[in-house]
């Protein structure tokens, strides 16, 4: 349905298996003229829809075919902090409901469906997420703040930065690594950064507006995309997502043995889902094999 009629309240993501139920709360939802909605079978697909729009309110059912809708719903907290999830069960389960609203849920409902019901809390939602989000924006002249280096902390051999402390055999495999995932996915640029911002390898070009996002992108604070750790299956890592009007970064931090970030730039047109996958396996193979090493005597540092 047309909706350019007048200014549009939100965009509402609908996910699930029952394309009954979504199509349903499409019609509804779409019929007042003041929402676009988007159905997502899946969760890769309900990620890739996430990464490269803004939503309003997310509608998904508990259970999908490939992860399920609380690990959406974490990854909502993680990647879109702040924007209302309404989780939607086949039965009442106590269990869940108390493991949604943990999660951030706003609402845990279960079927049969009333239709009315779901309308309202949508529109209450949204409303009260387009107020918080109106308080917490920041001023337009505000940047992200970049960490200074500590010369002393390179010097000393017990801190120093986790590039210097690699050896040759190391860069050349972080460097094929890097080069396979690149090979993988249509990337502009693909790097290793340690937790100073020396580069331990790359692969493709690095382009200034890029420089920009993947500066920006460092500096985020990762403890507030801990829940994406869960749904990557990996404890030992966190990831972030900044997008701009060219480009998409995504970063996964490996925290140990080092702690070094996994970088990939990409147009935004690519589809995020194929990006998280082999990103997230490539830090997992680097992690691995970096770890492998980490006992062996470090090359002494030239005099």
């Amino acid at each position: 349905m047309t909706t350019t009629a007048k200014a549009l309240k939100g965009r509402v993501l609908l996910v699930g298996e029952d394309k009954k139920l979504l199509s349903d709360l499409s019609d509804m939802l779409e019929s007042t003229e003041d929402y676009l909605t988007v159905k997502s079978g899946t969760f890769e697909d309900a990620l890739s829809e996430i990464l490269l729009g803004e939503f309003q309110m997310v509608v998904t059912e508990t259970r999908l075919p490939d992860l399920s809708g609380m690990d959406l719903l974490a990854v909502v907290g993680g990647l879109r902090p702040g924007t209302p999830v309404i989780m939607i069960d086949d039965e009442l389960s106590a269990k869940s409901a108390v493991a949604a609203m943990r999660l951030g849920a706003c609402d845990y409902l279960h079927k049969p469906i009333n239709m009315q019901f779901v309308m309202m809390q949508i529109e209450r939602q949204i409303d009260l997420y387009k107020r918080t989000q109106k308080e917490d924006k920041p001023e337009s002249g505000d940047q992200p703040k970049i960490p200074v280096r500590d010369r002393q902390r390179q010097i000393n051999p017990a801190t120093r930065p986790a590039t210097l402390l690699l050896n040759r055999q190391q860069f050349e495999r972080i460097n094929n690594e890097l080069a396979t995932l690149f090979g993988h996915i249509r990337a502009h640029f693909v790097g290793l950064i340690d937790g100073d911002g020396n580069l331990a390898g790359a692969s493709g070009a690095l382009e200034d507006y890029d420089l920009v996002l993947l500066t920006r992108a460092l500096s985020v604070e990762h403890p507030a995309t801990d829940t994406l750790a869960r749904i990557l299956d990996e404890n030992q890592f966190n990831a972030v997502y900044l997008e701009g009007n060219r480009s998409g970064v995504y970063v996964v931090e490996i925290q140990d043995p080092y702690l070094m970030s996994l970088a990939v730039i990409c147009s935004t047109d690519v589809k995020p889902g194929m990006v998280w996958l082999y990103t997230k396996r490539t830090a997992d193979t680097i992690a691995s094999f970096l770890k492998e090493s980490a006992n062996a005597p470090a090359v002494p540092a030239a005099s």
